[in-house]
Formats: C-alpha cells, structure tokens, sequence
C-alpha cells in the first residue's frame, strides 16, 4: 500500500542547495531573524545527503562577506603564459582567494539550523513542478510542498552548439617544493587543436600542496579519465614531477551562451531560475561566486517587501552584447585566444581587469578592456551578432 506524500507550506522554496542556494537561505536567514515578525519561512531540498569538499570557488575580494571564514587562501600575484612567454599581474588592494566547499557548506549549515523559519531538508529531490496562479506545488517521493516562490537552481540540459568552459582538476600533494605559493596560474595555455582551446589552471596551497586544473573552452567535455590524463602529463612533462599524491578530484562544465537567460523572459514569474544556469554565472568568464553572495544579498532584501528579484536587470543590454561578442571571438577564432588573453592582461590596467572578470565593471573598465581587444576581429565579430540577433 502505497504511503500518501506529506503536505507542508512555505514562502520561499529553495530548489537546490548548493553554493547559489545556500547563499540566498542564508541571506533569507538573516532578515527573518532581524524581523521576526515579517519572516519568510522557507524550505530548502537538496538531494545529496550529506556535502563534502567538492568544489573550489575563486574570486577578487572586493568586499567582506558572511561567508569569508570559509576563505583559506589569498594571493596578490597572478600570470598567464602561452608560447614560452609570461605576463605576471599583481595587486596589493584587492586579492585573489579560495573559498573551501566543505566549510562553505557547514557554515551554512550551521547558520541556518539557529535561524528562524528556515529548513534544510537533505535527500530530496524535486519530482514535479506545478505552477499556478496564486503558487507554486512541487511534489518529491515523500513530501509536496506548496509555495509561493520557488528559486530552482537545479542543472538543466546544455542546448547543442553551446561553448563551454569544461574543466577537472586534481588537489595533490608532493615530496618536494614545486609550486611557487605567492602566485597562482590563471592561464597556461597548450596548443590550441582545432576548435579546442585549452589551458592549465594552478592554485598553490603551499609549496608541496596544490590544485591543478585542465581546462577547455569547446562544445563537447571530455571524459573524466581524460582530464586526469592531461594533467598527469602536466605534472610530468611542464612541472617535471615524478611522484605526488592525489588528494581529491573534481570537474564541472560552464556554459557560455552567447545568448544568456533573463529572469525577464522566464516562463512563470513565480518561479525563479537561480545559479549556474541561469544568469548568476557571467557566461564569458565563468566567475560566479562574488555575483552570487550579490543576487542573495539583493533578491533577499527585495523578498522582504514581496518582490522574489529586483526590477532591474542584473547585467544591462551593453554588458550582454559584450559577453556575446566575446565568446563569438572565441567560437569563430580559437587559434587567436591565447594571444588575445595575454594582451588583455598585459594592456588592461590591474583594476579595471578585475572588475571586469568580478563582474563589477564601470563603464571606463568596459572601455580599457575593448581597447586591449584585436579591434578588427572584434568588429566583425560585433557585426556578426548583430547580423545572428
């Protein structure tokens, strides 16, 4: 005999409790317990059952946040390299750091089993969403929850002839001192094979402790036994180690859609679409994490006086229309990304660079990094959008 599903209620819904997910429950967080009164319960499902470090999120500190003890590393100092050359950048003002997963998750965690009207429910899933009028119901095996909002950070299916960003990498430790621990590789990139422009990525934890990514910017990923291969022949061939020791893996895919997602054109206003696959990753960077503690930060305030996102956009018609033009170069002239990376490094002032790639750009940054771009390429490519639009 078959067991009929509980039925509870809520404000909020939080589909998906990840880096995006848990930034806004926390935010949420904060406000009910501020005002009591006022409070949005919500309800938060995930469907693994327990986290662990599966993840490492990079950034420009700009600003404190609530989650800044889960900051374990900051460098000043970082470098591109491609065809024997080097451009090292470094800032004193704003550094670059590495957020932990696993302790990102137990300080949400932590945080939202004291906070009121929150609940974190692990090990479940989503089943069924139905939106009406006036609600949202969304049924699981065990439990149907009606709303009024939902915020689905779920992944969704990548269309066909989508670029991506498709990386793994592998936390590994070895007996001698490799990595040169003031300074992390953004950028070194291989020969570029076709359509498939690929470079390593390193974030020195220390000089025997590090992270090593390969990365592809291509409309197909890779295996994961592939991505472990390229950096076992890294390890050998370009840092010339012979033993390490591999810690933890992890691999991810990034859309970069040249026609990204608006909360504006979403199907149903009631449900709102959150994180990776929506619009909180900048499509031609893959930087996330400093514009999703942003979206929690304002969709919570909005929440608070009945409005689930802000009127306005997040990103405004000419920063799209960069993005897009952006990735058509890289699409169309993958044999030119290399060297379009190091004189954007090279000819963009430090600042202006990273607001730009923080996606906290003025619009004198927007011009410094238009300038160190190859103009003609760019226009075509400009008049290739527009043309497609």
């Amino acid at each position: 005999m078959n067991r009929k599903p509980t039925t509870t209620s809520c404000d909020v819904l939080i589909l998906g409790a990840g880096m995006s997910g848990l930034a806004l429950a926390c935010q949420i967080g904060h406000y009910n317990n501020k005002k009591p009164n006022c409070q949005k319960s919500t309800i938060i499902i995930e469907p693994r059952k327990s986290y662990k470090e599966d993840r490492t999120w990079c950034y420009w500190k700009k600003s404190n946040s609530f989650f800044d003890p889960a900051v374990t590393h900051k460098w000043h100092k970082w470098k591109i390299c491609s065809q024997g050359k080097t451009y090292l950048s470094k800032y004193s003002s704003i550094p670059y750091v590495r957020v932990n997963s696993s302790i990102y998750y137990k300080l949400a965690q932590k945080f939202l089993e004291k906070s009121n009207g929150i609940r974190l429910i692990n090990g479940v899933s989503a089943k069924e969403v139905l939106p009406f009028t006036d609600k949202v119901k969304v049924k699981c095996d065990d439990i149907s929850i009606n709303t009024k909002y939902v915020y689905d950070t779920r992944p969704k299916v990548i269309p066909d002839d989508t670029l991506l960003q498709h990386f793994g990498g592998l936390e590994i430790k070895t007996t001698n001192d490799t990595f040169d621990t003031e300074t992390v590789t953004l950028m070194d990139f291989q020969i570029t094979k076709g359509d498939d422009i690929h470079f390593f990525y390193i974030l020195p934890f220390s000089k025997k402790h590090a992270l090593v990514e390969t990365t592809h910017f291509s409309k197909v990923h890779l295996p994961k036994e592939t991505y472990k291969i390229e950096i076992e022949k890294y390890l050998i061939n370009s840092l010339h180690l012979k033993n390490w020791q591999i810690v933890r893996e992890e691999y991810g895919v990034i859309p970069m859609r040249k026609k990204a997602p608006t909360l504006k054109h979403r199907k149903f206003n009631n449900i709102i679409p959150l994180g990776l696959h929506s619009n909180t990753t900048r499509p031609s960077t893959g930087y996330c994490y400093p514009h999703a503690q942003k979206q929690a930060v304002d969709y919570s305030k909005s929440l608070s006086i009945g409005n689930p996102t802000l009127k306005k956009a997040d990103r405004n018609v000419f920063v799209r229309w960069l993005d897009m033009i952006f990735i058509s170069f890289l699409e169309n002239h993958p044999q030119k990304a290399d060297a379009m990376f190091m004189n954007l490094f090279r000819k963009t002032p430090s600042e202006a660079l990273i607001n730009f790639l923080s996606d906290d750009a003025k619009f004198c940054d927007y011009m410094n990094v238009i300038m160190a771009m190859p103009k003609k390429t760019f226009i075509y490519e400009a008049l290739r959008c527009v043309v497609k639009s």
